[in-house]
């Protein structure tokens, strides 16, 4: 057998790294395979936790294992351990038993986030009743819609929030030390007494009863949607999905020193998917410690993170921005935080955040309430600015349950196959909806009481007849460097001039000025135009006659030259003291969306209101309306 020559081995060998280095570089194989062998250890881990847990798979099931003498709960300067708060939750359970409810029953929880809070979602998880968490803001019909789909035979508040409960539901107000400064009123609206409980008092006896045995399954709390579209619906979260979400990732198991014991602070809502997975179930799931505040507050937040010793916080849509938009504080980066976790974190301010606060590490993550299916999708971390995740060419190739579709902009419709009437992949750098495989149709996560709006989610006949796929509602882009990132919201195109406009695409450039504080885009039908003409509504940083005016005379030129279509730039525009969030921090857009555009609607606000005229944005007068009312601008 002939051999090669030492020198030619010599050659050959670095010549052979290098292509491999090369080839690894181009198509990112060691990430790629990184990423499948965390997918393949987390199924693992996952399928052994569900064997572990029998027939007691609950969020008490998980709390119930870990151990008693570790820190679980930090709440304003006080902490409680696992152990200690086992007694509270077994006390609450008792009282909730006494009054009728156990397994399968529906409670509603109306509470801020407190150790109440906590104590009442375990309790009702100890009975094996499902906890419908109530958003707190909610008021008169809407809270009444919530109550009555809930189908709770029992309502849990607190002392703060006990006055605007309505109803004639058996009703408690717990507290335990969060509401001492709180008297609770008598609610007029409500047919029933409402007992008040403190915890502290020595005479409460502990649940004694065995746990009732539950599934994957079956259900464990229920979370409302925001109702942008209308009232509000409940997603019925099945124990599967708080294992899910509760199951420690490989990146902090592969390095425990650095990661663990995890130690989150959120301000965000357990009533909320992020607080209560990833912040909640996740804290079970590692054994760690929860963190919470009652509330969000930018100047507090960073404070919080200090005292509480947190070494990663949660975040959500505008959060970050608010912070951002805060005073200096000396904790801005006096704390011990490494990582921030959550969604909706824009690359325009990904860097300038990091920066600010000193925190080496952002995980944004992928999925939502909705279902299992969406759970990490492409990559638990995503390493990039403005990413969601990461699929190389290798995983790509082997991936059997999530995919990029072919979307109609226009209708958010798939797009299918004329000949095989199945839908089709979308390509590398092109726009496509999210879809997830539905492996079991009785763990999918439900619209309580909605089939219809279940069904809106679901998408069958994709790839081969019978399959059956979960919505994201998303459109993505796989870039060709194999990253994943955010594109828009279905429905959030809108056709101007025979063209699709991306709202998201045009917020994200309008956010990229300096002095832009926030901005929401979305179409605006006028009666005399075909198809719905650009609206943005913009706050600044600094709200001066000066910089609204910079802005209006440099934003066309600035949208152009970063690339945007002149048929995508808006066409009106209106500069706002703010844009309104929701607890979740979620961008008032319906709200913005609603209001009109006639000057005479501005007179005596704040609002200042311009449109483009050519390539410039003028101030929107009574004169300037009636000619687009009239269909003679040229828009």
């Amino acid at each position: 057998m002939a051999t090669l020559p030492l020198n030619a081995l010599a050659i050959g060998l670095p010549a052979a790294i290098a292509a491999g280095a090369y080839v690894n570089a181009k198509f990112a194989l060691a990430t790629d395979w990184k990423t499948i062998r965390h997918d393949r250890e987390w199924i693992q881990r996952l399928q052994s936790r569900l064997k572990e847990a029998g027939g007691n798979c609950t969020l008490w099931g998980m709390f119930d294992r870990v151990d008693p003498s570790a820190e679980f709960l930090w709440f304003e300067g006080r902490t409680w351990t696992y152990g200690e708060m086992k007694i509270e939750v077994k006390k609450f359970a008792k009282v909730l038993q006494d009054n009728g409810l156990g397994t399968g029953d529906f409670i509603a929880v109306f509470t801020a986030n407190s150790p109440e809070m906590v104590v009442s979602i375990l309790a009702i998880s100890r009975l094996g009743a499902v906890g419908a968490l109530i958003n707190t803001n909610l008021r008169g019909d809407t809270f009444i819609h919530c109550m009555n789909v809930s189908r709770a035979k029992f309502i849990i508040s607190t002392p703060d929030l006990t006055p605007h409960v309505l109803g004639d539901l058996p009703h408690v107000s717990l507290n335990m030390g969060a509401f001492d400064n709180v008297t609770a009123e008598v609610v007029t609206q409500s047919k029933v007494p409402i007992k008040s409980i403190d915890l502290r008092a020595p005479s409460y006896p502990q649940i004694t009863t065995p746990p009732p045995p539950r599934k994957p399954s079956d259900l464990s709390v229920l979370i409302y949607t925001s109702g942008t579209t209308g009232r509000p619906k409940a997603c019925a979260i099945r124990n599967m999905q708080t294992y899910v979400t509760s199951n420690p990732l490989s990146i902090d198991l592969d390095a425990p020193g650095k990661y663990l014991p995890v130690r989150t602070y959120s301000p965000l809502p357990l009533f909320h998917g992020t607080g209560l997975f990833t912040g909640f179930s996740y804290t079970l799931g590692t054994g760690g410690s929860i963190c919470i505040a009652r509330k969000f507050s930018s100047s507090r937040f960073f404070k919080d993170v200090h005292d509480s010793k947190a070494t990663r916080i949660l975040y959500i849509g505008e959060l970050c921005r608010y912070l951002l938009a805060s005073a200096p504080s000396k904790y801005d980066q006096d704390h011990n935080c490494i990582v921030a976790n959550g969604n909706g974190l824009r690359r325009e301010i990904w860097n300038e955040f990091k920066e600010r606060f000193n925190i080496p590490e952002i995980r944004e993550f992928y999925r939502s309430t909705e279902g299992i299916a969406k759970f990490d999708n492409f990559g638990r971390a995503a390493w990039g600015a403005g990413k969601i995740g990461f699929a190389g060419p290798l995983r790509r190739a082997l991936e059997e349950d999530t995919f990029v579709i072919r979307s109609d902009p226009s209708t958010g419709e798939p797009i299918r196959d004329p000949k095989t009437g199945f839908c089709i992949r979308s390509k590398l750098e092109e726009p496509g909806e999210a879809i997830g495989r539905v492996k079991d149709r009785g763990l999918l996560t439900e619209y309580l009481g909605n089939e219809a709006a279940t069904e809106e989610k679901l998408l069958r006949d994709v790839f081969k007849k019978g399959d059956l796929y979960h919505r994201m509602g998303d459109l993505v882009v796989v870039d060709n460097d194999g990253w994943v990132r955010f594109h828009d919201r279905i429905g959030d195109s809108f056709r101007w001039k025979g063209e699709n406009v991306s709202a998201g695409e045009v917020r994200d450039l309008i956010c990229e000025l300096s002095n832009v504080q926030d901005a929401v885009v979305f179409g605006v039908r006028l009666k005399s135009y075909d198809g719905q003409a650009g609206g943005a509504v913009i706050s600044l940083k600094q709200n001066s006659r000066e910089e609204r005016e910079k802005l209006a005379k440099s934003l066309h030129r600035f949208l152009r030259k970063k690339g945007l279509p002149a048929y995508a730039c808006p066409r009106l525009v209106r500069i706002a003291e703010s844009i309104g969030t929701g607890v979740t921090f979620k961008q008032g857009k319906g709200d913005e969306a609603k209001k009109g555009w006639a000057p005479a609607e501005y007179v005596g606000k704040t609002e200042t209101l311009y449109w483009l005229d050519g390539s410039r944005y003028r101030v929107l007068d009574d004169g300037a309306w009636e000619s687009i009312e009239a269909g003679k601008a040229k828009l």
